[in-house]
């Protein structure tokens, strides 16, 4: 029984490698051309899609758009090399395309997914809340935009992480841009007996002379709090995300220098402690 199982096998294979044998023999040219039809359009297509990027770029295009029209001419390009090929080969064209739509509109259902990603991806594209090169906040991630496909974004942190985010988790998420000017906060804490103008003006004077802070919207400086030990002074201004650390830690540095060179003092936290005299109490007496 065994050994007429295999011998059957046997003979399977030796038909089945004999018809394909037979079907590369009488179609040996048409297998070549198909071929050699492939990889002309694989190469039209670089060299196509490598002149549209170029003319583009030289037109200062937006890089997103850019990258997704050139990957469109290549993926068409090659779609109509691929169908040129299965024509040389025999295979009717008709039938193939409408049997692709079936398919399609089937696995459309199983592939929601993914599919949204395409379609979320498009909009990003031609909407353009952000392109390559943008510092970006959403979902609670912050970092720089690397590239952007239908599919996803890539974004790298401030401390070098790659990030990958599914574009359908990015459309309908509130965003931040922070690739013009992002906000810096500043607090110091002075004495209640410092001279309050005099650190207020110390504060400005220091902002005033960073020349990475923007003119507009204006710094602001003022008191925002009493607090147990120190009169908190805070400063908003803006300033580029390229130098927002830079800048942070100079003007933190600087008002120090100024403050201690104008006699203001920054206090420690303090408590007082009030030491009831001795015989207060009533067992004391």
């Amino acid at each position: 029984m065994g050994n007429a199982l295999f011998g059957m096998q046997g003979r399977t294979a030796q038909e089945l490698a004999y018809i394909v044998l037979d079907f590369i023999s009488k179609n040996i040219f048409n297998i070549i051309g198909g071929i050699l039809i492939l990889l002309a359009g694989w190469v039209i297509a670089r060299f196509i899609g490598k002149i549209i990027q170029l003319f583009l770029l030289a037109k200062k295009a937006d890089v997103t758009i850019t990258k997704f029209l050139v990957d469109v001419v290549r993926l068409l390009i090659m779609a109509t090399a691929l169908l040129i090929a299965l024509g040389n080969f025999g295979i009717t064209i008709a039938p193939f395309i409408a049997g692709l739509g079936a398919i399609g509109f089937g696995a459309s259902f199983a592939l929601q997914g993914p599919l949204s990603n395409y379609a979320a991806g498009a909009t990003l594209i031609f909407t353009k809340p952000f392109k390559v090169g943008d510092i970006l906040e959403v979902g609670g991630n912050i970092g720089q935009v690397e590239d952007m496909t239908l599919a996803r974004t890539i974004m790298r942190t401030l401390d070098g992480t790659r990030i990958i985010i599914p574009n359908k988790k990015i459309i309908g998420e509130i965003m931040h841009n922070y690739s013009e000017f992002k906000r810096l906060d500043l607090k110091v804490g002075v004495s209640y007996s410092s001279d309050m103008d005099k650190a207020l003006s110390i504060v400005k004077d220091a902002i005033s002379r960073e020349k990475r802070v923007a003119s507009r919207p204006a710094p602001k400086v003022g008191i925002e709090e009493f607090a147990d030990s120190s009169v908190v002074i805070y400063a908003r201004l803006w300033c580029a995300q390229s130098s927002y650390w830079d800048v942070k830690f100079d003007l933190n540095k600087a008002i120090f220098d100024a403050f201690r060179a104008g006699g203001i003092q920054i206090p420690f936290p303090q408590r007082d402690v009030h030491i009831i005299g001795r015989g207060t109490w009533p067992w004391q007496k």
